[in-house]
């Protein structure tokens, strides 16, 4: 075969019904395929915000718990330095004070990465 005849072989199927079949065969391929995949990207976005919401709350939640925490301790600090025998009722304050940030902290876990639940 020569050059010229693979030519004409070529623009002859390219105008048959056969080509025109198979490039709209294609199309839709190709259509649904972007269509499944804008899903996917849709519920990975929507994963991922979610878990950026649930993070953004717990890391409030657990920021609030360690503040507790420190002025806590500044406060039992406080006590035993301006009077000493009081250091007993201090350091239970102390203690209850950490205990309510205690359990802050475990009613607000950090979520499970992204990688676990959105992939």
């Amino acid at each position: 075969m020569t050059p010229r005849t693979i030519s004409r072989a070529a623009v002859t199927w390219l105008d048959s019904r056969q080509a025109a079949r198979t490039v709209w065969i294609v199309a839709v391929l190709a259509l649904g395929l972007c269509v499944w995949l804008g899903l996917k990207q849709f519920d990975l976005t929507r994963c991922q915000a979610a878990y950026a919401e649930a993070s953004n709350a717990s890391q409030r939640a657990r920021a609030e718990a360690a503040e507790v925490d420190r002025q806590a301790q500044d406060q039992l600090f406080d006590a035993i330095a301006d009077d000493p025998r009081q250091a007993i009722v201090a350091l239970r304050v102390y203690n209850a004070q950490r205990e309510e940030a205690d359990q802050k902290r475990a009613k607000n876990p950090i979520p499970a990465a992204p990688s676990t639940r959105c992939g």
